[in-house]
């Protein structure tokens, strides 16, 4: 999100990334269904026949009918690349021949069952993985998957249906597939087509309709294929039409959106709004509006805090930088689609309200008429213990109210050598002048000082009768108040473009940031090479030294880059990282745990094991990061553990 109409980073990464993803030629197409015998292969070989009669080039690398008539009747016609056998352990199996495949490089081939291991001594011990080399090679693919088989999905189908599933794709696969057909059958119609035989045959049909075929089973199963299908049409939605084409939040799902910020309330919120999400099933989103106000050491530690617990709750934790919050939340509820609004009631102050012309709460439920807003509650006793500091903060050192003096003093001794030619009604500009320029590099407070004092001495020592604070004309004494009210006004709004360009500018060294870190992953040859420009690069923005530690096969940690000699030779240090490789959470320098250390550790989590460590060394410890530089080693971290762990499989 960005300021007034410009391009959202987090939009323009997903950009780069998927342009990245469409260089490589081979397109993927995955039929998915909640279990076997809804028609996935069915449906496969149709969609095949009818590229056939378009003179597409089309073979069968593997298909699994399952003596099924009328799936067997659709093989016809079509080309099919022989099997080849393996030897293990005296018994000679079957299985797709890839290199037959690539060697004879059709345009489309298809490949049955992603899920499927390979016998022994194939060249990968995964199908989804002979999947990936035939589309890098060019080759489009169809293929077919069920619910059970996704890695996300797993742990869920397993206690749903009590089975244990062995064979499994990551879920990253699906972010390679250009489209993905949902084929649905009502649990009733498959029972009936598996009592038919036509989904097993046997024995292995009891079995089965003892076990996991039941109907209440296959009616979670379909609901997790359901919900599965309309998230990723939903993305697909919200990448398809750029942000500023929408004027209004397409709600085609429910998802939901609270603002976190240092208030002690904050909590509170980011916990109703994980029960509400809960409730709906929907995802829902924890944006931290950064504004030009800066926080103290204390509202920092406890924005950090409130981010990581929402975080841990499972939101999608983002930084937003916007000079309005009301225009920030507006963009967001856009962008991402949001429902529901969740916020505490505002507290009631009658002179901000007059100024503002009401309370957030009340500009966005005038200005947002097609989402919900939800108003948590305050606990009395949450006010009382946190009392809540309303007066304007202007967090300016008292060294700026000296140069405003100083200032002041300057334009007193120049105007009294210049009254002679320009009179005193002229003398006002010239401490106007002073007013704006004072805008372009202070905050509030020294401006409003110096707009109050330069009126005041302006009248002491040049509108008549000098020497007292008495105005003699009515026209003077217009001049006065008007000349404070411009000086006021024009103050303020210096300082308020100043304070935006400063935004602005934070906001395109993030965008450049996070457009580096996505190119140096895409583009290095070897790991090596991406690993030491990304800790380079994260290094001089964050003001520090990164390097990563790798889990070795033996489970030890071994640094890969940029070794830090100070932390690789500092046993207390050593034992940080780790523990963060063993609990997989984040420690030491800026957060709640092993707070002494005196670097940051993330781990680099993988699909199923910690990959490594990655170890942020600042140069000044009383620095903390910011949230939205936090958010750019989390995402970086993120994105390591993606690249690793396809390296590793």
């Amino acid at each position: 999100m960005t300021l007034e109409g410009r391009p959202d980073p987090d939009y323009l990464l997903k950009v780069v990334q998927k342009e990245t993803a469409q260089n490589l030629k081979g397109r993927l197409r995955i039929f998915f269904g909640m279990a076997a015998g809804v028609g996935k292969t069915y449906s496969m070989l149709k969609a095949a026949q009818e590229r056939w009669q378009e003179r597409v080039d089309v073979v069968i690398g593997v298909v699994e009918t399952h003596h099924r008539v009328e799936t067997e009747a659709l093989l016809q016609g079509l080309p099919v690349i022989l099997k080849r056998t393996i030897d293990y352990r005296g018994t000679w199996l079957e299985e797709m021949d890839l290199d037959a495949i690539l060697a004879r490089k059709p345009q489309l081939v298809l490949v049955d069952e992603l899920a499927h291991s390979n016998i022994p001594g194939s060249r990968h011990p995964k199908r989804w993985q002979d999947v990936m080399e035939l589309l890098d090679a060019g080759i489009d693919v169809y293929t077919t998957i069920n619910v059970q088989h996704l890695e996300s999905r797993k742990e869920a189908v397993e206690g749903i249906t009590g089975i244990l599933i062995r064979e499994t794709v990551p879920d990253s696969i699906l972010d390679r597939a250009v489209q993905i057909d949902l084929i649905d059958l009502s649990p009733r119609d498959l029972l009936k087509r598996l009592r038919e035989g036509k989904v097993y045959l046997g024995e292995n049909a009891q079995v089965a309709q003892e076990h996991f075929f039941k109907e209440d089973r296959l009616t979670a199963l379909r609901e997790i294929a359901l919900r599965l299908t309309a998230e990723r049409v939903d993305l697909e939605l919200r990448d398809m039409t750029p942000l500023q084409e929408r004027r209004t939040a397409w709600n085609t799902n429910e998802r939901l959106l609270t603002a976190v910020s240092p208030s002690p309330h904050s909590e509170t919120n980011i916990r109703a709004t994980r029960r509400l999400a809960f409730t709906l099933g929907a995802p829902w989103v924890a944006a931290y509006i950064e504004t030009r106000s800066t926080l103290n050491e204390k509202d920092r530690i406890t924005l950090e805090k409130n981010l990581e617990l929402a975080r841990e709750l499972g939101a999608e934790v983002i930084t937003v930088t916007d000079s309005d919050v009301v225009s920030a939340l507006q963009k967001l509820t856009r962008q991402k689609n949001v429902t529901h609004i969740v916020m505490g009631r505002p507290e009631k102050h009658w002179w901000r309200d007059l100024i503002d012309r009401g309370n957030i709460l009340d500009h966005l439920v005038r200005q947002n008429s097609e989402v919900d807003i939800h108003v948590i509650r305050l606990e009395k006793e949450t006010k009382t213990s946190h009392p809540k500091d309303v007066r304007p903060h202007f967090q300016s050192p008292l060294a700026h109210y000296g140069y405003v003096i100083a200032l002041v003093i300057a334009v007193i001794l120049i105007s009294e050598i210049l009254l002679p030619w320009i009179g005193y009604r002229a003398v006002g500009f010239l401490f106007l002048l002073v007013v704006l320029l004072l805008g372009l590099f202070m905050s509030r407070g020294p401006i409003y000082f110096a707009a109050l004092l330069s009126a005041l001495l302006w009248d002491f020592l040049f509108i008549p009768p000098p020497g007292t604070f008495t105005i003699s004309q009515p026209e003077d004494i217009a001049m006065i108040i008007v000349y404070f009210l411009v000086a006021i006004i024009a103050g303020t709004l210096t300082n308020r473009i100043r304070s935006r360009e400063r935004l602005v500018r934070r906001e395109d060294e993030r965008l450049h940031m996070m457009y580096e870190i996505v190119r140096a992953i895409a583009d290095a040859g070897q790991r090596s090479d991406y690993l030491d420009n990304i800790c380079t690069r994260l290094g001089e923005y964050l003001g520090g030294r990164c390097t990563i530690y790798l889990t070795t096969p033996e489970g030890s940690l071994s640094p890969a880059v940029n070794l830090i000699s100070d932390i690789h030779e500092n046993e207390k240090e050593q034992a940080v990282a780790r523990w963060v490789q063993n609990n997989r959470k984040p420690a030491g320098w800026s957060t709640d745990t092993l707070a002494s250390s005196q670097a940051l550790y993330i781990p680099i989590i993988g699909r199923s094991a910690t990959l490594g460590v990655f170890l942020f060394l600042p140069e000044d410890l009383k620095h903390r990061l910011l949230p939205d530089e936090r958010n750019i080693v989390q995402a970086t971290v993120q994105q390591l553990g993606i690249s690793l762990d396809r390296e590793k499989q």
